[in-house]
């Protein structure tokens, strides 16, 4: 299955729920690049099931999937610091020491 890229945006007042979603979205492969923002790869199955796991816990707040093409990528406008789109996308592997 193809992968599409999705950004993932919050608004959820209640700490726990807050740093549920969170783990969810990173577990899902996702990458923060804001406070409140991430973004990763999905194919149709993977949505389907981080759609269910952010179900059982989203029971106040919002919380946002936006799927972005290739096209649209790149159209992207970014102001000020970026992130790296090969590392958000899972080609590119970064090591920590």
């Amino acid at each position: 299955m193809k992968n599409q890229l999705y950004y993932a945006t919050y608004d959820i007042t209640d700490d726990k729920i807050r740093k549920k979603v969170s783990t969810i979205l990173k577990d899902a492969g996702f990458t923060r690049i804001q406070y409140s923002v991430f973004c990763g790869p999905l194919n149709k199955q993977q949505k389907k099931d981080l759609v269910e796991n952010l179900k059982k816990i989203t029971n106040t707040g919002s919380v946002y999937l936006i799927a972005t093409c290739e096209a649209c990528y790149g159209k992207l406008t970014i102001i000020g610091k970026g992130f790296d789109k090969e590392y958000v996308t899972g080609d590119k592997k970064v090591e920590i020491f």
